[in-house]
């Protein structure tokens, strides 16, 4: 089983191996989150780390690098941290080379326990194609709950998808079994 940790990424230090774990795995990915499709080398990818890096000093986000075995293995993330509502989205992509081994389930974990115990968030959500079966048993697996479906709702490879909607309260994570 792989040591799994997660850390703030490091810009300068990080961009290139990102990226060619973007790059290399660019048709998995791409199949389901648009966005990690557009960096198209290290220059770019190491300018959008610099933007989520200022984004995580404002608190609006918190990107972190998942490591597996000290090597760069995805990103987890949360985005649209509100303060106010105590409320924020989960992202996240595993390279194909880390999946099937409980990588992205123990980055998560680390991520969740963040959100609710350092920032104090009330809730959080994901969203996810019902297609991406990875992703959904992901969501279940950490306590998430469906909470709907949203009708062609993501735009990929050509065509509509539907998203599945998933939530977690704080007490529903400190109370699993």
């Amino acid at each position: 089983m792989s040591a799994v940790e997660i850390r703030p990424p490091e810009p300068a230090r990080d961009a290139a191996a990102i990226y060619a774990l973007i790059d290399r795995y660019r048709a998995t990915l791409s199949q389901w989150m648009a966005g990690i499709i557009r960096p198209q080398s290290a220059a770019e990818t190491e300018a959008f780390l610099w933007l989520q890096a200022e984004g995580n000093d404002e608190g609006r986000c918190a990107h972190r690098v998942i490591l597996a075995d000290g090597e760069i293995a995805g990103i987890c993330s949360l985005h649209g941290i509100s303060a106010v509502h105590r409320y924020a989205r989960l992202g996240y992509w595993l390279a194909d080379s880390h999946v099937g081994r409980g990588v992205m389930s123990r980055a998560l974990e680390q991520l969740l326990r963040y959100a609710f115990e350092d920032l104090g968030l009330h809730r959080l959500e994901l969203g996810c194609a019902p297609e991406n079966l990875r992703s959904c048993r992901v969501a279940e697996g950490l306590g998430f709950r469906l909470e709907g479906e949203l009708r062609d709702a993501q735009f990929l490879g050509g065509r509509f998808w539907n998203m599945r909607c998933y939530g977690l309260l704080a007490d529903e994570w400190k109370n699993r079994t």
